[in-house]
């Protein structure tokens, strides 16, 4: 039993400087690795900038030059443990079906990234919709894409499923059809609210006047007669002018004596 001790010590002492140099060696890489990286990346993003680049192809370059990072630095820290790589491909081939079925979900993501980027179905800054997601464009990263919605909230969306899926562009276009209804009581006669809604829209700014307009009646409601408002603007002024003419129309109704219906119930006493 002495003996036996005696051995496994002299077994430990006889390592025990390779541990300790490999054990500062990935000290010293797990320090230097990540500040490496950074001057990379930091060069690599400067350059791509200057040549002016697609924003969506940079941060999709930049997340693929990561992953390669990442696992060189796997690689490296297999062979200073002393693992060789020869035999750790071995192992992952021998197991190749269930990593191949694991990693399936990541190919799709890593394919749909590159169609997105191949046939430019949106950019950076689009305002898109997937359905019930929809959001501002902020990066395309390998496997997924991150979207802001306008309470500022962080969508991501595996980049299979955009690639995949249907998606409304909002921003694609520079001018779009701006689509109102606006109701009245059946007591308002319809030329005179066809003639206030037209000058309404001759009057604002934002109206594409180049661009027709209609404004007609399109039905009558059981207790209103609706009124179609539709007008081109630019991108940037949708918003604005769809609030715009919601509050105009309400003054200009309520100067002209025009009622806007809402529910109500009449009550008869006989």
């Amino acid at each position: 039993m002495h003996l036996l001790l005696e051995n496994f010590l002299a077994d430990i002492l006889a390592i025990l400087p390779k541990i300790v140099f490999r054990g500062i060696i990935l000290f010293i890489l797990f320090i230097l690795w990540p500040k490496f990286l950074s001057v990379v990346l930091t060069g690599y993003t400067k350059t791509l900038e200057r040549k002016k680049v697609d924003p969506l192809l940079q941060s999709f370059t930049i997340s693929l030059l990561k992953t390669v990072f990442y696992i060189t630095l796997f690689f490296v820290v297999v062979s200073i443990i002393g693992i060789k790589a020869t035999s750790l491909v071995t192992v992952l081939g021998t197991a190749g079906l269930a990593v191949g079925l694991a990693l399936q979900g990541s190919l799709t993501n890593l394919a749909g990234g590159m169609l997105i980027l191949f046939f430019k179905q949106f950019s950076k800054g689009d305002y898109i919709s997937t359905g019930s997601l929809d959001g501002t464009v902020d990066q395309i990263h390998i496997l997924y894409t991150t979207l802001i919605t306008p309470d500022n909230k962080v969508i991501i969306i595996p980049n299979g499923q955009l690639a995949n899926g249907a998606i409304i562009n909002f921003s694609k276009n520079p001018v779009r059809r701006l689509d109102m209804v606006f109701s009245v009581s059946y007591d308002t006669p319809s030329e005179k609210v066809k003639e206030i809604l037209n000058k309404i829209a001759d009057e604002h700014p934002a109206v594409i006047k180049t661009r027709e307009k209609t404004i007609r009646m399109s039905k009558q409601s059981a207790s209103s007669l609706d009124f179609v408002f539709r007008v081109w603007v630019e991108n940037k002024n949708y918003w604005s002018a769809m609030f715009d003419f919601n509050e105009i129309v309400k003054d200009e109704f309520d100067k002209h004596g025009i009622e806007i219906p809402y529910q109500k119930i009449d009550i008869y006493n006989k």
